[in-house]
């Protein structure tokens, strides 16, 4: 029995001295060494129960504060428990407290609707509403999505994302049609002349110059002629307020590997900010086409607004 006192005693001295998770464990190896074994597990159990009802309070907290502002906005209250946007809000030091998060989750969602509705309805003067097809691409799990269903027609909304699970979850939970995407423009599968509508919101903001324009075309083969290309960027706004104002190279484009959803490769999908020069030709070139309207800073007090019509 001496040798093994000595023996946890020895271990426990190492491994606690290297911090971390072996602190535990050597924590745990003088526990036993001091009040013995039966000791150690009464502990652990003690201290495994406080943590899972800890655990489980936050957890119906969390479930309360979605249902809450869920039903204050009218609309869907599931959350996929990938959602990148809803993880990102939730963990971030900005907010004071977790339900403010959340109500940003759902309010923000909301917003974005609304402004889109009153692009399409006001600024373009668009009002055949049971006829429109819009696709959301990009939809990621449906922040927006869920709200588009109250401020259109399920049937006017088809969403596309890069995650299967997303899709799956869309069309499960927000009864709305999802195509899933492709990590390269030149495998992106989906008809030509097809909505009248595309809307890419802050996906501009994350691709390299590789296949920014690639995307851009990709994406405008899809409307019909008479339809319009809705998508925004990072620009000088977003340069100076959340980037810390780095200086953009002469192409017009800067790009960043580095991006809040640590599933995507980040030399395809970073941190993106262009000129309106840039977009402006690759409007041009690209697409052959002109911008419509352009709105510096419209969407978040920060990204810039453009819409590109189909002739």
């Amino acid at each position: 029995m001496n040798h093994m006192n000595r023996l946890f005693k020895r271990l426990s001295k190492r491994i606690a001295s290297e911090g971390g998770w072996l602190a535990v464990i050597g924590n745990s190896c003088r526990t036993i060494q001091k009040h013995g074994f039966k000791e150690f597990v009464l502990r652990a159990i003690r201290l495994f129960t406080n943590v899972n009802i800890h655990k489980n309070r936050n957890a119906y907290m969390l479930s309360d504060y979605i249902r809450r502002y869920a039903d204050e906005t009218g609309v869907v209250s599931s959350v996929h428990h990938d959602d990148m946007i809803f993880r990102f809000l939730v963990e971030n030091p900005h907010f004071k407290t977790v339900e403010d998060a959340v109500e940003y989750y759902f309010k923000d969602g909301a917003r974005s609707s609304r402004q889109l509705k009153k692009i399409i309805f006001s600024d373009l003067g668009i009002n055949d509403i049971p006829a429109i097809q819009i696709l959301e691409f990009a939809s990621g799990y449906g922040c927006v999505t869920r709200h588009l269903v109250n401020d259109f027609l399920e049937e006017n909304i088809v969403s596309c994302d890069i995650h299967r699970e997303a899709c799956s979850f869309i069309s499960s939970e927000m009864r709305v049609k999802a195509i899933l995407s492709s990590t390269s423009p030149a495998d992106f599968q989906i008809a030509t002349n097809q909505f009248d509508i595309v809307f890419a919101l802050s996906f501009f903001s994350h691709m390299p110059d590789s296949t920014w324009g690639a995307w851009q075309k990709a994406l405008f083969k899809t409307i019909k002629p008479g339809g319009y290309f809705i998508f925004t960027t990072h620009g000088m706004t977003s340069a100076s307020d959340h980037f810390g104002g780095p200086i953009i190279p002469e192409s017009g484009i800067w790009f960043v590997p580095d991006s809040e959803q640590k599933d995507l490769d980040v030399k395809d999908y970073g941190n993106t900010i262009v000129t309106q020069e840039y977009v402006n030709t690759i409007v041009n070139d690209v697409l052959h086409a002109s911008i419509l309207i352009y709105v510096e800073a419209c969407w978040w007090g920060h990204q810039d607004l453009y819409v590109v019509r189909k002739v």
